[in-house]
C-alpha cells in the first residue's frame, strides 16, 4: 500500500486509512504480504513486507497528514510519478507478481506534461512485475458545464 501524502488532505487520508484498515482486518488472508509506504518528500517504507495484522495496523495509525504547502516539498506531478516509480523499483527485488495500491486525490495530467516520467514508471512496473491500482481517495466528482 503507497499512500501519497502530498495529494491526500487530511480529510482523504481518513478516508483512505479507514479502508485499508478494513481491508487489512477484513479482507486479508494470512498468505498476504502487505508493505505500508508513504511519500511526502520522500519515500518512506514504514513497515517492510509481513503478514501480522497488528504491525499493518500499527503502520496505518502512524501515518499523518503531510501539509506539502508549508513544509516547502515540490509535489510536482513528475515528482508523484518518480516516487512511484522509486517504490516499483524496490519492489522489483521480489521475483512474484506484485500490486501496490495506490492512494491518492489524482494526479493532474495537462497535455504532454510529464509523459518521460510518466513512461519510465510504467516501464519499471512493467519490468518489475506490479500491477498499480489507483485509489482515487476524492471518489466520483462531476465537473459542471460551461
Amino acid at each position: 500500500m503507497f499512500f501519497d501524502l502530498n495529494t491526500l488532505d487530511t480529510a482523504m487520508l481518513a478516508k483512505a486509512l479507514d479502508n485499508a484498515t478494513k481491508f487489512v482486518q477484513e479482507q486479508a488472508t494470512p498468505a498476504d504480504r502487505i508493505e505500508i509506504m508513504t511519500y511526502a518528500s520522500k519515500l518512506n517504507v514504514l513497515q517492510d513486507f509481513t503478514d501480522n495484522r497488528d504491525s499493518l495496523l500499527a503502520a496505518l495509525r502512524s501515518i499523518m497528514p503531510f501539509d506539502a504547502a508549508n513544509n516547502g516539498a515540490a509535489n510536482g506531478t513528475d515528482r508523484q510519478f518518480a516516487a512511484i516509480e522509486e517504490a516499483v523499483n524496490l519492489l522489483s527485488a521480489l521475483p512474484e507478481k506484485k500490486a501496490m495500491i495506490y492512494f491518492s486525490s489524482g494526479i493532474p495530467k495537462n497535455g504532454i506534461d510529464n509523459q518521460a516520467q510518466l513512461r519510465a514508471a510504467t516501464s519499471a512496473a512493467v519490468r518489475a512485475n506490479v500491477s498499480i491500482y489507483a485509489v482515487d481517495s476524492r471518489g466520483l466528482q462531476v465537473t459542471p458545464r460551461q
